[in-house]
């Protein structure tokens, strides 16, 4: 079919440009349709032609650059990235995007500029680095609008809106897709129109709106089923079953998920029926047939563990919950609630004890009502016996429901105090670590990069390296403890951008030097991060050469770390903030806070010191922090 050699040169020689262009555009639409027949999840499986497809391609890129052909040549591009990031290969694929943007560049092709600028988003997209997925749609949204691309804005658009789905921010995530909608319909974009219908499908599915579900989601298969889009049709089909199960057309929905399973089985992408098995088992159990529902409903949790589904698994246990609840099965629905809060506890999401408690409490029933069943049968031998132990049991029972319930008044009241009082200390924390100082000038630093300097690709930079850090200090302040692998990089992103911001005045070292792994040792989050910042904003601030040390050592079953500066010291810092405020400073006052709730919990003592460094002249020549916890490791 493909004749791309010296032979191939010769028949083309009489032909124009564009026909040797209109001629590769036809094999590459050809190849891309090929992509989607191998499995790149079982190498075994792959056919002949998967191993001549690196090569046929590389041979149409090399003639379409040799001739200048742009459209074949970036299209060809487009689907060598494409088959690289199926087989996850990111190393590779960043590489040969990162060589095509700057290509596109060279050849002022701003157009294409900002196509691979979105693939580039879709490559950290699939390696879950939501942050710098963010930047590169934002930064190919800016350009496509510049270079009056429509397509590329709709379908950057249209990633933002799936990054707002990722981040369970449905609601904005609708907009955007009706945004990206409007724009792929105006500019005839067919492709990016299936993907805002497929989209648009499943979230409404995600908000229970069965009519719109049903909408988009047929509009999504016949328009995906037009142009041979196998993967996007196969969504759509989850989303119609979701969208008959919400509108309570049962048999419809078991149709759609009947249809889905025989296309997907005979080439085993068994992941799209996570889905559509689960409310197949909801639709059966609609019509009572609950051992066919908790069959699915079983089928659905282990495709989702097989393929690391996480939201699939957290649907299938809480629906295998429900069902055996219905069936009256406690025991089952008492270990299938333990695995939905083990792995809810795990993504720190919601609390589900008292769903556990709930659990626990009608399964412990029904063992008492056995019981008390087999107690009755004893009643017939002898009545005055019976009637004693009934009293007496009743007696107990009733006692210890009393006990129960004030023990779990007492218990209640005491950890909704400490909720109360941890929070406080999360929320005060988080006052400190966002700092309207540093926001303010991280961003204009990020002003001076884009505006000032000129200098955008260090700006996008920059603004990675700041959002991830917001987002850990995010993350970090809704957990008690962090591993000290996890604090030291939090500690680096800081440490990085106020160099940035403080143009390099000072310099950092972090040492570690503990026996057990430090990705096993737990400690609280940003627990001296005040104390730098005070370091940075009045120890050093004006000092041309600073240096901030921070090292962690362990010391038998305590954790020893400390924060020192080569500032002005701590006494006349203190003296110079005392001039305009009276107060203990912020930093202090919370670290206490949280040292005081940490010895509650933990039942230790916890030293703390905040002292000036002195030289051998007895002069001082910094700051220095030490703590001193007791070493906590990760369960």
């Amino acid at each position: 079919m493909l004749i791309l050699g010296g032979l191939f040169l010769l028949q083309t020689n009489v032909k124009s440009q564009d026909s040797i262009e209109k001629e590769l555009i036809r094999q590459l639409d050809s190849m891309y349709r090929v992509l989607f027949t191998f499995n790149y999840v079982d190498e075994s499986t792959y056919e002949p032609t998967f191993s001549t497809f690196h090569s046929r391609l590389d041979s149409i890129i090399e003639l379409s650059d040799e001739k200048e052909l742009k459209k074949s040549y970036y299209k060809g591009v487009n689907i060598k990235f494409l088959h690289l990031k199926y087989q996850d290969e990111y190393v590779l694929s960043r590489k040969l995007l990162d060589r095509t943007r700057l290509y596109a560049l060279e050849n002022n092709d701003s157009t294409y500029y900002g196509q691979f600028t979105y693939f580039l988003g879709t490559l950290f997209s699939r390696q879950d680095n939501k942050d710098s997925a963010l930047v590169y749609f934002e930064g190919a949204l800016r350009i496509a609008r510049e270079a009056g691309d429509r397509q590329v804005e709709a379908a950057s658009i249209n990633a933002i809106a799936v990054m707002y789905a990722g981040l369970d921010r449905d609601d904005l995530a609708v907009q955007y897709y009706y945004k990206s909608l409007k724009v792929a319909q105006k500019v005839g974009d067919t492709t990016q129109v299936l993907n805002a219908y497929g989209n648009l499908a499943t979230v409404y599915g995600r908000l229970s709106d069965g009519d719109s579900t049903l909408y988009y989601g047929l509009k999504a298969y016949d328009l995906a089923t037009k142009l041979e889009e196998p993967a996007i049709r196969w969504h759509a089909l989850n989303s119609l079953t979701i969208g008959s199960f919400l509108k309570r057309e049962y048999n419809r929905a078991i149709d759609y998920a009947n249809k889905l399973t025989e296309e997907v089985m005979p080439i085993e992408e068994l992941g799209f029926l996570i889905t559509s098995n689960l409310y197949r088992s909801k639709s059966l159990a609609a019509q009572g047939k609950s051992v066919a529902s908790y069959r699915y409903a079983v089928k659905s949790l282990e495709l989702a563990e097989e393929y690391g589904v996480v939201t699939g698994r957290m649907r299938a246990l809480e629906w295998l919950v429900e069902v055996t609840v219905r069936g009256n099965d406690f025991e089952k629905a008492l270990t299938y609630e333990r695995q939905r809060t083990h792995l809810q506890d795990s993504l720190n999401k919601l609390d589900a004890n008292k769903r556990i408690e709930n659990l626990s409490a009608r399964y412990e029933s029904r063992e008492k009502e056995e019981k008390i069943a087999s107690l009755n049968s004893l009643q017939k031998e002898t009545k005055a016996r019976q009637q004693t132990q009934t009293l007496f049991l009743s007696a107990l029972v009733l006692l210890l429901i009393v006990s129960v319930l004030y023990v779990y008044k007492v218990l209640k009241a005491k950890v909704a105090e400490e909720k109360m009082a941890k929070q406080k200390a999360k929320n005060e924390l988080l006052r400190t670590q966002l700092n309207p100082h540093f926001l303010f000038n991280a961003l204009s630093s990020i002003q001076l990069f884009l505006i000032d300097k000129g200098q955008g690709s260090h700006a996008l930079m920059y603004l990675s390296k700041f959002a991830k850090l917001m987002r850990r200090i995010l993350e970090n302040s809704r957990r008690d403890m962090v591993s000290l692998d996890s604090e030291i990089s939090t500690l680096r992103h800081y440490l990085d951008l106020q160099k940035i911001r403080f143009d390099n005045r000072f310099e950092y070292r972090i040492n570690v030097n503990t026996a057990d792994n430090s990705s096993d040792i737990m400690i609280p989050p940003m627990f001296a991060q005040p104390f730098i910042e005070n370091s940075l904003e009045h120890g050093i601030a004006n000092v041309e050469n600073g240096l901030i040390e921070i090292s962690f050592s362990q010391e038998g079953e305590t954790l020893k770390f400390r924060v020192e500066d080569n500032g002005i010291g701590i006494s006349k810092s203190t003296s110079l903030r005392e001039v305009s405020d009276n107060h203990e400073p912020l930093a202090t006052e919370i670290t206490r806070d949280r040292i005081d709730l940490l010895k509650r919990q933990l039942k230790k003592n916890i030293s703390f010191i905040v002292e000036d460094k002195v030289g051998k002249e007895n002069e001082i020549i910094g700051t220095q922090v030490i703590f001193e916890l007791p070493i906590q490791f990760a369960s």
